[in-house]
């Protein structure tokens, strides 16, 4: 098992965007109770899924993520 990536900024994207949790669902080719699952941090993306999800919402990855340096814990919103 791999070490966990961080904390999911997807509800901030989503209601930035004003998109749907249905519509990435669809693109992604996933189920929204998984997109659910993700936005709660009980599951993650693949990078396959993290670079489509950017593409999705207009926005690079690391805008996706809350990333985990485990050396130095969580990195600060900027």
């Amino acid at each position: 098992m791999s070490p966990p990536i961080g904390r999911s900024r997807l509800p901030e994207w989503f209601k930035k965007t004003r998109k749907k949790r249905v519509d990435l669902a669809r693109y992604l080719d996933v189920s929204k109770a998984y997109i659910t699952l993700v936005c709660s941090n009980e599951r993650e993306l693949s990078v396959y899924n993290l670079r489509k999800t950017a593409i999705f919402f207009g926005c690079s990855m690391d805008d996706l993520v809350d990333w985990v340096d485990e050396l130095q814990g969580p990195a600060e919103s900027g």
